[in-house]
């Protein structure tokens, strides 16, 4: 049984300090009632407790005798890759820590407060709740990459390689890829780097890590690749980074009264879609065989793979970039885009933008002939709730412009 049928969360604390591991004890001892806490002094004694029994949540030193933590975190990615692997380290080795980024979904440093702590666990076991099907909880938890377009991988390569190039370029490079944006703004929101607060634009996330530490990422680590197989190709990739670009960019216009907003507007548009990437990954034939039938019945694709899967490309997107630790407003945008309703609002936000805009995508796609999967409908009743169906056709000459103008540009 795992936390999203109704268990106590159980969690592993791990660490060689026995003095830590009491202090941590200590700290968390008012969660006992809903948490079962099990701490172990080294990774091999870790393995052999998840060897035992079912786990929810590792949490684990970096620095240990024998295997360290991104070994630890790398064997159990293997073993049991629905488990939630955190890195709780002090350890600020830049080289050993950096093994860990492939394999750790989050990281905390030491100290840190128990709300903290708390904070991160209840958030990534609440999104397990988004995904109940063990099967596809595993393929989500093997990930270390998402396919990125060979040509943008090509592109960075090359700034990358360019001692003139500049953080803006690299950074216009990123943000057309959903799966380099999605990558990157894990780790700069991750308290490794020491952020405060949480960026949601690739701009600041550039300039915040500074390109020598772009470079280190992309070249040593390895958190960009480009595709190697995936359902239909680069073409699918390619047209499905047309269509997240195209999205945010209309996203954002819907917005444009709000900086911050539009930022948000433009990452959870770029990004609605990033399931798709993980089913067309871990799970290329069925996902191939969802896209066709969704194209020659003229459903839309997220009902196939509800009966397909169990669950849509819009629950498993918004669960990876949840255990990203990325921002709560993209993560729901991403997660209801198709059923906007479904979340509580006051007004046109960033939720009902990324909603309009999709469907309009989808929309202007068939409309051209260019459709390359079923159609999505537009949830007119909550737009009418929102008191913004008045908007609709304006919204509507504002895509049409963008597409045959193809000005994608924020």
């Amino acid at each position: 049984m795992n936390v999203a049928q109704g268990a106590r969360t159980r969690i592993l604390f791990v660490d060689d300090e026995p003095k830590i591991l009491e202090g941590l004890q200590d700290l968390l001892l008012r969660y006992r009632r809903k948490w079962d806490m099990v701490f172990a002094e080294s990774a091999e004694a870790a393995l052999g407790e998840i060897a035992r029994r079912h786990f929810d949540v590792v949490v684990s030193d970096m620095r240990m005798p024998g295997l360290d933590g991104a070994e630890l975190l790398r064997r159990v990615q293997e073993s049991q890759p629905h488990i939630v692997r955190i890195m709780l380290s002090g350890y600020t080795d830049l080289d050993a820590t950096l093994r860990a980024v492939p394999v750790a979904h989050q990281f905390l440093t030491k100290p840190t407060s128990a709300e903290v702590i708390e904070n991160v666990i209840e958030r990534a076991c609440n999104l397990q709740a988004l995904i109940r099907d063990d099967r596809i909880r595993g393929i989500i938890g093997r990930l270390q990459n998402l396919p990125s377009l060979p040509k943008a991988y090509a592109q960075l390569l090359q700034l990358l390689s360019n001692e003139q190039s500049g953080a803006r370029e690299v950074a216009r490079v990123i943000e057309q890829d959903p799966a380099m944006c999605a990558k990157l703004l894990q780790l700069v929101n991750s308290s490794f780097f020491g952020q405060s607060r949480q960026i949601a634009n690739i701009q600041g996330a550039v300039a915040y890590l500074g390109l020598s530490m772009i470079k280190t990422l992309t070249l040593s680590i390895g958190i960009f690749q480009p595709i190697t197989k995936t359902v239909r190709g680069a073409a699918f990739l390619q047209t499905q980074q047309t269509h997240s670009v195209f999205v945010s960019a209309l996203a954002m216009r819907m917005l444009n009264a709000d900086k911050r907003r539009t930022e948000d507007a433009f990452m959870a548009g770029m990004l609605h879609d990033l399931g798709k990437l993980v089913l067309g990954v871990g799970l290329p034939d069925e996902f191939a065989r969802a896209v066709n039938t969704a194209l020659s019945s003229n459903r839309p694709l997220h009902e196939i793979e509800q009966e397909q899967f169990g669950v849509t490309h819009a629950e498993i997107g918004a669960y990876i970039l949840g255990l990203w630790g990325l921002p709560y407003t993209v993560v729901e945008a991403v997660a209801y885009h198709h059923f906007p309703g479904r979340v509580p609002q006051n007004g046109f936000d960033i939720l009902a933008s990324v909603h309009v805009a999709n469907t309009l995508s989808h929309e202007i796609a068939v409309e051209a002939g260019d459709a390359a999967e079923g159609p999505c409908a537009l949830d007119s009743d909550h737009l009418a709730a929102l008191g913004v169906s008045g908007e609709l056709d304006g919204w509507r000459r504002t895509a049409r412009a963008l597409w045959f103008g193809a000005s994608f540009e924020g």
